[in-house]
């Protein structure tokens, strides 16, 4: 006969979004039918059997269960859910797991970091707090709590809790990357950029550390610097979101740049003068196509710092600078979309070129 394990529980343990039902279900037909039915699926769900027991004179859930055949170690089988990405799938299990090992630090951080993935942040605050009482220097329960903190923009928690896993592990790149994002929601790009710059050393090729740095030296003053880290992380690559953001920024910043270097570009207003020029002999669909071919070659990072640098466009012969190319998109959507915000500001150009061409 195989082993018998058991664990209990009281009602109001029981985290009643499993199951679907509320506070006032709590000990009906309905909530002992489904506090079985979850359970009986759960512990099928590693090779278990389990038999379940709601105790309404004293409030509790006894749950007795064996190994079958086939029994897999369910924290193995909530690992195999959280490494595929199925997070939502894997909360039951590890919530089950938690119950059955309440002072498995393991599990307790596995339900945590997941409720927090998902955006439960209310548990995952309550299930981390847990396991940092049961394991203070668990490092990896003060990031996930930290991060969880953040999320809740509880930042100055968030911050505490990541500087202390800083204490235990100086060098662990996620909590040095989550406090350098934490320390930038806080206004303090000063702070970040060493913390930023450690995470680096860490783990080098980290997209999200890169940018952060690159924004936190936006934000003390130093946009060539921030600019050279952006570079850095598109030759990298990565996920597309994160390597978008790092192009945005670039764009972002040879904008102000160019704009600051003078508030009137004669250059421009000659490259709109010419492209208006062109526009005066093709149809709108054409003027269009122009446009927006160079707006879709611009989300690839035209660089209008480099005039050495050319482009070639299909719908337009000839060889042109980045920044030549931005002027003849902005003048393209003035043509057919003079209220669209193209991520440029060339409206006193524009307005010159309009002006010297008499129109």
């Amino acid at each position: 006969m195989s082993q018998e394990y058991s664990f209990s529980l009281p009602y109001d343990a029981f985290d009643l979004d499993l199951i679907g039902l509320n506070h006032s279900d709590v000990g009906s037909s309905d909530f002992i039918a489904k506090v079985s039915e979850f359970f009986a699926s759960q512990f099928a769900n590693f090779g278990g059997r389990a038999r379940v027991l709601c105790n309404d004179s004293t409030q509790t859930i006894d749950v007795k269960w064996t190994k079958e055949r086939g029994f897999k170690e369910p924290k193995d089988r909530a690992m195999e859910l959280l490494q595929s990405g199925k997070i939502a799938e894997a909360i039951p299990l590890l919530w089950t797991l938690h119950q059955e090992r309440p002072n498995d630090t393991d599990a307790i951080y596995n339900l945590g970091v997941a409720y927090s993935e998902i955006g439960e942040i209310p548990k995952a605050i309550a299930i981390l707090e847990r396991l940092v009482e049961l394991a203070p220097k668990h490092v990896h329960g003060l990031i996930g709590l930290g991060v969880a903190y953040i999320r809740s923009q509880k930042l100055q928690f968030g911050e505490e809790h990541l500087r202390k896993a800083l204490k235990l592990e100086p060098n662990n790149q996620w909590a040095l990357r989550n406090l350098g994002a934490c320390l930038l929601k806080q206004d303090k790009a000063k702070d970040a950029v060493p913390i930023l710059e450690s995470a680096i050393e860490a783990a080098p090729r980290d997209l999200q550390s890169i940018i952060g740095l690159g924004q936190a030296l936006e934000g003390i003053g130093r946009p060539e610097d921030a600019d050279d880290q952006y570079v850095k992380a598109i030759q990298i690559g990565g996920p597309q979101q994160l390597v978008d953001i790092a192009k945005d920024r670039r764009t972002a910043i040879a904008q102000k740049t160019m704009r600051n270097r003078s508030d009137f570009r004669p250059d421009v207003m000659m490259y709109i003068t010419g492209a208006l020029d062109k526009f005066a002999n093709l149809s709108t669909k054409d003027v269009q196509a122009i446009g927006v071919e160079i707006a879709i070659l611009g989300q690839n990072g035209l660089d209008i710092n480099d005039p050495d640098q050319k482009y070639t466009l299909r719908s337009l012969p000839g060889k042109y600078s980045g920044l030549h190319l931005c002027s003849i998109m902005y003048a393209a959507f003035k043509q057919f979309a003079p209220h669209e915000d193209v991520g440029i500001d060339f409206s006193k150009e524009y307005e010159a070129a309009t002006e010297l061409r008499g129109n």
